[in-house]
């Protein structure tokens, strides 16, 4: 397994962050489309035969399923915030991931100095 350094580490975390500050607005759950009756009594959704597009913002809140109506006309709009929301939860992923090999490393480093210096725990 080849060794990576500390500062070379350091250097990866710092252009995931900056990449992070770069990001757009974003939100995070997902954008559903469901079919629903309006309501109308002469509508073909009545009969069940057409039923109307909805769109809901659907989220985990406290272990509940949280559902947000979305209109129409901000649906292609939500569409890019939920996008968003995955490139940024990908790059704390990422950064999460550099720092525990940080750490790793520097636990590695430590213990090759005090086997250098003699000191063994």
């Amino acid at each position: 397994m080849r060794q990576v350094s500390v500062a070379m580490l350091e250097k990866q975390m710092q252009t995931r962050i900056a990449k992070l500050g770069q990001s757009k607005p974003f939100i995070i759950g997902s954008l559903v489309e469901s079919r629903r009756k309006c309501g109308v009594k002469n509508c073909a959704c009545a009969n069940g035969v057409e039923l109307h597009p909805a769109w809901i913002l659907t989220k985990n809140s406290g272990g509940k399923t949280k559902s947000v109506y979305v209109p129409v006309s901000m649906v292609a709009e939500v569409g890019k915030w939920t996008k968003e929301y995955k490139k940024v939860k990908e790059l704390l992923k990422e950064i999460d991931a550099f720092g525990e090999q940080i750490i790793a490393a520097s636990k590695q480093r430590k213990k090759a100095l005090a086997r250098k210096s003699g000191e063994v725990k």
